[in-house]
């Protein structure tokens, strides 16, 4: 029984996505640590924001020049160099002790992961659509095995800092390092390849893909994906400091807001189950409307219950064009996926400097999380329009 179950596991996901879960574990590690650190130190929300705007910029910067410079040098080549520096890298956190320094490294460790990201999306959109692999179930393993991550990374960083953060760096460390040596060894035996010998389920076809008006797919999807991503990471960076603010412990605000990743992971093995989604623009916007539906609850009594179900909501919102998003960016018919992997991670990148910062305006001006839920009130009504208008161009032409 034990060796059916390992030797499916072999056949639908492989070394690369085991890199894109570890990292994974460890970006949600640092940037929760850094929200958590920032809310501790009594900084203020926009303080908040404008370390993560530094952090945005850094990330966006890094995704859009050396997303194309894997599709020119090699995926795995530019992996080897970054996680080299970025084992380094990790022993500045040892020595946090001011505002400056949470600046200085979140700013380094967004310019990581926009590395990191653009390379292993790059590599996977092309060696496993060499293998004959489903676009879909390219993309929809790579979701899960990031968000996966995401969800032990976010609930222990806050925790982890706290108490023992000294496991947070040293796992940064260690990973990083090996990782450095396992690539050089893959790099070495396979070049560029990925050695995988994929299940039959996964060249599955889904539905089919509207390639002559696929970049108004990615137009629509990439703006939504903006605009309700805003949310979400308001929700990650300054739900910590909110809760304190509501008198519960900062320790505990990772298991509080882990429901964002939570609702990310789960929303990510629904859209790859059901694939009815794939070409379809209609039944695609039903799922899209999970983010009017967290605004409502943003403006309830907050409480532990609230928080975590706008949380959840908010992951879910996220995930939804998020996946939209990644799918018809990186099935491109040119060969220019790593190209489109850093516009996808420069995305994540600008909702990640303007989203804190926006939520925290919001929520000092109205000195409560209501200001955030006027916010999403607004961003709600645009996405729909776009939606509507979206779906009438695709069934008229």
């Amino acid at each position: 029984m034990k060796n059916s179950i390992v030797f499916s596991m072999k056949n639908k996901f492989h070394l690369y996505h085991f890199f894109s879960n570890s990292f994974s574990i460890l970006m949600y590690l640092l940037m929760s640590s850094v929200n958590s650190i920032a809310a501790r130190w009594g900084l203020s929300f926009i303080t908040i924001g404008l370390i993560n705007l530094a952090g945005g910029i850094s990330y966006i910067s890094a995704s859009l020049f050396f997303g194309r410079l894997g599709d020119r040098f090699g995926h795995k080549k530019i992996l080897i160099i970054a996680t080299f520096f970025f084992s380094f890298f990790n022993i500045l956190g040892f020595f946090w002790s001011n505002t400056v320094e949470l600046f200085i490294f979140n700013i380094g460790l967004n310019v990581f992961f926009g590395i990191f990201y653009p390379q292993i999306e790059g590599l996977l959109s092309k060696e496993e659509k060499l293998l004959g692999i489903d676009p879909a179930n390219t993309i929809n393993r790579f979701t899960i095995s990031w968000s996966s991550g995401n969800v032990l990374g976010m609930a222990m960083g806050p925790f982890l800092i706290v108490r023992f953060p000294y496991i947070i760096f040293c796992y940064g460390i260690t990973l990083s390092l090996a990782s450095y040596f396992i690539l050089k060894r893959d790099l070495s035996k396979n070049g560029e390849s990925i050695a995988f010998f994929p299940s039959q389920k996964l060249k599955k076809p889904s539905n089919k893909i509207d390639f002559p008006r696929i970049k108004l797919y990615r137009k629509v999807y990439r703006t939504t994906l903006v605009m309700s991503g805003l949310v979400y990471v308001a929700v990650l960076s300054l739900f910590p400091k909110a809760i304190s603010m509501n008198g519960l412990p900062i320790a505990l605000s990772g298991f509080i807001v882990v429901g964002a990743n939570i609702g990310v992971f789960l929303t990510f093995i629904l859209l790859g189950r059901f694939k009815i989604w794939v070409g379809n623009p209609k039944i695609a916007g039903l799922f899209i409307l999970a983010f009017p539906l967290m605004t409502l609850f943003i403006f309830f009594p907050p409480s532990i219950a609230t928080f975590f179900v706008i949380s959840l909501l908010a992951g879910v919102s996220y995930a939804v064009p998020y996946t939209y998003a990644i799918f018809y960016g990186l099935n491109s018919p040119d060969k220019d996926q790593g190209k489109q992997g850093g516009f996808h991670e420069a995305i994540m990148g600008t909702m990640w400097a303007i989203g804190p910062l926006l939520g925290a305006l919001s929520i000092q001006l109205f000195n409560s999380i209501i200001g955030l839920g006027i916010a999403a009130t607004f961003l709600s009504v645009v996405i729909l329009l776009i939606q509507i208008r979206f779906v009438k161009i695709t069934r008229s032409v």
